[in-house]
């Protein structure tokens, strides 16, 4: 690999990168491995300031037992942050298998949102180099999400929401079928079009088609994209209500993730499926009390306006399972408060009617460095949500059981003999702090599981206990 100026390279220890670059300085990086005792130490780390003989700012010698996928692109995303703003290139010298999760891990790390900065103190611009990776990573796929969730209220609105899937997806050869809110009311999609009355601004469905994998029935990805929630008539405390711009994050994982399948020509059937709505109090808003009808038939109660994303994805599960039959679902939500009490910001809650879609998809989420726990379902929790004068409520037992009882009211949409999970993604969609590979804000949780995810084209059974 040949270098450019006002350049850093990171070298692993003893791997034939550091054995050639330590012939080109005559020695100088083993010699000074030897004064850190690099032997001795499982793991160690030195920098070397303008090495002689390689017209480079430094190199940095790492010795790591880091042996994971994860591991690695924490590497990438650490020497990133490390040497952006001090070097214009960053070369990764090493090479091996795990060379894309080094590259995706730094990309990730990268990522800046100031589009709204007048003085951008963040846009210094740092190269990365890195042998034996794909033209495209999934970091572009990432940050097209990641985009989505930070933007503001006033911008993003679901009509604009729907106006940059179309633009950004149609050139990619994705399908994009974009239903406004006339055709949603003729078509009688009034339980999503309940959650956004209080607002000025019209509701929308956008569906996305690709259709690459032969005769297979197709995989669903469903996703909630409330662009601005303030709980409606039920309205939420004003603390921490700005933050209520990512309750599209489910919405924004699923754009994501269409984004990357078509960028690589995945051959496989994926359909997506994004409801995008505001939940705003005017005076036209549904009260808590009244009672809609769903696009399946069912009737709501809606004893809660600040449970509304189940209600936006009831109707597109019934419409993704109507139009597409697809073989097996996934939907995204930042759905519960409740999953964050219970799982923190650690892992997405994974509920499922399948033990083995449900182990795909953890399998998936651990391949990504994304992690899910799979939660419990029953009748007893799905009995909960029974009304006295409609087929069902929003809301279950108060506080009790909140994510669980969520997930049992969309289970009632889902054709019990078809493969589904619920991923409760309200912990995990947005780090106030950030992470190695995560800048402080959106997180585009869920983008790389469904990846990973629509490659596993097998069947998967439905647990006998889950058919009620």
């Amino acid at each position: 690999m040949s270098y450019e100026t006002n350049s850093a390279i990171v070298v692993l220890y003893d791997s034939k990168e550091f054995k050639a670059l330590d012939k080109k300085t005559s020695g100088q990086l083993s010699s000074v491995a030897k004064m850190k005792k690099f032997d001795e130490n499982e793991t160690a780390e030195v920098t070397i300031s303008f090495p002689s003989k390689v017209n480079v700012d430094s190199i940095t010698v790492v010795k790591t037992n880091a042996t994971s996928d994860q591991d690695w692109r924490d590497f990438g995303g650490k020497y990133a942050k490390a040497y952006k703003g001090k070097a214009d290139n960053l070369y990764f010298d090493i090479d091996g298998s795990h060379n894309e999760s080094i590259y995706e891990g730094a990309m990730l790390a990268l990522y800046t949102f100031n589009k709204y900065k007048t003085v951008k103190k963040d846009d210094a611009n740092l190269a990365v180099h890195i042998d034996a990776v794909e033209e495209h990573s999934i970091h572009e796929s990432v940050y097209f999400a990641r985009d989505l969730i930070t933007e503001p209220g006033n911008v993003l609105y679901p009509a604009e929401y729907a106006q940059r899937i179309n633009d950004t997806l149609t050139p990619l050869g994705v399908n994009v079928r974009i239903f406004h809110q006339s055709q949603l009311e003729s078509m009688g999609f009034d339980l999503l079009l309940s959650v956004g009355q209080g607002s000025t601004k019209d509701s929308y469905v956008v569906v996305m088609e690709w259709l690459n994998g032969g005769d297979e029935r197709p995989t669903a990805l469903v996703g909630k994209g409330v662009c601005f929630d303030t709980g409606g008539i039920s309205i939420k405390p004003s603390a921490g209500m700005g933050d209520m711009k990512y309750d599209m994050g489910g919405s924004g994982a699923v754009v994501g993730a269409m984004h990357a399948i078509a960028s690589h020509d995945i051959q496989s059937n994926v359909v997506g499926i994004v409801g995008l709505v505001e939940n705003m109090p005017d005076g036209n808003a549904v009260k808590p009390g009244d009672v809609v009808t769903s696009l399946s038939g069912m009737t709501v109660e809606n004893l809660n306006t600040d449970a509304e994303g189940r209600l936006v994805l009831a109707d597109i599960l019934t419409y993704i399972q109507r139009e597409y039959d697809p073989s097996r679902i996934v939907d995204l939500a930042t759905l519960t408060g409740a999953i964050v009490v219970s799982l923190g910001e650690e892992a997405a809650g994974l509920f499922t009617n399948s033990t083995s879609w449900g182990e795909a998809v953890k399998s998936a989420g651990k391949k990504s460095g994304e992690d899910y726990w799979r939660m419990p379902m029953g009748k007893n929790w799905n009995a909960m949500i029974d009304s006295d004068i409609a087929d069902m409520k929003n809301i279950g037992g108060g506080r009790n059981g909140g994510s669980t009882t969520a997930a049992e009211f969309l289970y009632r949409f889902v054709d019990k003999e078809r493969a589904w999970a619920h991923l409760d993604i309200a912990g995990v969609c947005w780090d106030a702090k950030g992470k190695v590979t995560v800048p402080a804000g959106a997180v585009g949780f869920g983008v790389r599981t469904l990846f990973n995810l629509v490659q596993d084209t097998t069947e998967h059974s439905i647990d006998e206990d889950m058919k009620y």
